[in-house]
């Protein structure tokens, strides 16, 4: 039998492409969100401060964002965010970077809970533990100072490992490691219910119209694939698991199981509008990836002159005037706080079971120190089923002239017909999200001002004739019958507005949870 092998060793170059990911999807966040930074972020949108701090009372939910009120400011702090990003994407003073491109996004999902799903919760979580890694160690400005500054080095490499080796075995590696092993033993343990023990789940997640995409609509027409590929998703997130954990020929095993996932989250973003959920999840299997893989690539022939083009910008980068960060992997104590916050986080997935022990005897401290870093979290991801619901939103309008519209597909004149495509009719998944939390009737005060921030966004820009005279929420829920023919769908009117005149809220559903930002995957 082969020797063994850690499985929690990670390459110095797959951590520095994932410092890469990370960076760029914190920007590509940033870029999404800023059109509707008004709207979700400041006082003159749908959750301004006051109405954050009257629906959710927690303490523990510390953000920069909440000391800004003006869409200008959150702007300007958007602004830093993205400086912050950029830096960590160059890998310039690249721990500061991650330290405050961490705080800055905890502080950005604290201040508007209600668009986030598992995805934002993931995000957080992997910028926490990131921090403590060797993000800079390679293909960095840092690395390129620090090594300029040696006597007679090359500025292609830095030495942040025993002999200059891309390995890296610690503690905060490890701990990334099981971080993300837990995501999927815990989303594996959750799928409990009858939907995915009998193969329909897939079948019912294609047929959702609130959250599929084009690729999920083709999908449709295999119903006889829906079985398999249910059984299929069951069984590869623990097989995945296990191939990156085994001790023996971890090389072929782990670049397996990163294959897999990779091309399995590709295929969710394909078929479903999940916001960064399957981003997120690809940028941390790509810092797993062996080092075999780059040693393969470094044997290309094409790779010569990219070695070549990378050592004379080093080069170049290392004659600049500028002092760069420390490139030195965090100290042991630093190592032991990530793993003892492990066991926190473990133990408040363990808290999440049905009818778990530790529901209702985990320390309530714990519980804050999780909350306040962003640590908390629960990956249902479609369990124990799927929604056996599906649905979607309209505004209905009328303009002065009479005709009337949908704001969410001005384009063309307003029908209840069925959209073929939801997904189409929305910026993005936030605004799903968003909207289904106005189902709930714990923020059927928020309904109002959405409205009527949308109305007048409208108004200012419409000539008389064709501004708004009133506008109505409407939810349409029809049930999902994979297989079938859509059901007539059942309307839910859930607010109306009307510039200058009185505010009409109708009743709403059932509250579903007093969890708001509990992380979801849809």
């Amino acid at each position: 039998m082969p020797k063994a092998e850690s499985p929690f060793a990670l390459d110095l170059r797959s951590v520095a492409l994932f410092r890469v990911f990370l960076g760029a999807l914190m920007i590509f966040d940033l870029a999404m969100r800023f059109p509707f930074a008004e709207l979700f972020l400041s006082d003159a949108g749908a959750l301004s401060r006051a109405d954050h701090l009257r629906i959710f009372n927690r303490p523990w939910s510390l953000s920069v964002y909440m000391m800004v009120g003006e869409p200008a400011q959150v702007r300007l702090l958007f602004g830093l965010h993205a400086a912050a990003a950029l830096g960590l994407v160059l890998g310039y003073r690249t721990r500061l970077m991650a330290v405050v491109c961490w705080v800055m996004l905890v502080s950005l999902q604290h201040r508007n809970p209600l668009v986030l799903n598992g995805g934002d919760t993931l995000f957080a979580v992997l910028s926490f533990w990131a921090v403590f890694l060797p993000l800079s160690a390679r293909w960095s400005v840092d690395a390129a100072l620090t090594r300029g500054r040696q006597d007679g080095g090359n500025p292609a490499e830095t030495v942040s490992a025993p002999n200059n080796s891309n390995r890296y075995h610690a503690l905060p590696g490890a701990v990334f490691v099981l971080q993300i092993c837990l995501v999927y033993a815990f989303t594996l343990t959750l799928k409990s219910g009858e939907l995915w023990r009998n193969g329909e789940a897939v079948g019912y997640v294609l047929h959702n119209i609130g959250i599929i995409r084009a690729g999920g609509l083709w999908m449709q027409q295999f119903d006889w694939l829906h079985p398999f590929l249910t059984q299929a998703t069951f069984h590869w997130e623990w097989a995945g698991i296990a191939l990156l954990l085994i001790p023996w020929w971890n090389t072929a095993t782990r670049f397996a199981a990163v294959a897999g996932f990779v091309t399995f989250h590709a295929s969710l973003g394909w078929t479903l509008d999940l916001a960064l959920f399957p981003h997120v999840c690809i940028a941390a299997w790509l810092a797993l990836l062996p080092g075999a893989f780059w040693d393969s690539l470094a044997s290309l022939r094409l790779s010569a002159p990219l070695r070549r083009g990378t050592s004379a910008l080093a080069a170049a980068v290392s004659t600049l005037p500028l002092r760069g960060g420390s490139v030195r992997p965090v100290g042991t104590a630093a190592g032991w706080m990530c793993m003892a916050l492990l066991i926190l986080v473990a133990g408040w997935n363990l808290r999440g079971l049905p009818d778990s022990f530790l529901r209702q005897s985990y320390p309530k401290s714990f519980e804050s120190t999780l909350y306040a870093l962003k640590l908390r979290q629960k990956w249902g991801m479609f369990a124990p089923n799927p929604p056996r619901a599906g649905g979607w939103f309209v505004i209905e309008s009328q303009k002065v002239n009479g005709d009337s519209l949908d704001l969410f597909h001005p384009a063309e004149p307003f029908r209840l017909a069925r959209p073929e495509l939801f997904t189409d009719r929305l910026p993005d998944r936030r605004w799903g999200k968003w909207l289904g939390n106005l189902r709930r009737a714990r923020y059927r005060t928020l309904r109002e001002p959405f409205l009527a921030h949308m109305v007048e966004r409208w108004n200012e820009r419409a000539t008389h004739e064709h501004r708004i005279e009133w506008a109505e929420l409407v939810y349409f829920r029809e049930t999902i019958h994979p297989g079938a023919e859509p059901g007539k769908a059942e309307p839910r009117r859930l607010a109306t507005y009307r510039p200058g005149g009185t505010r009409q809220i109708q009743p709403g559903t059932p509250v579903e949870t007093d969890e708001p930002d509990e992380p979801e995957d849809v």
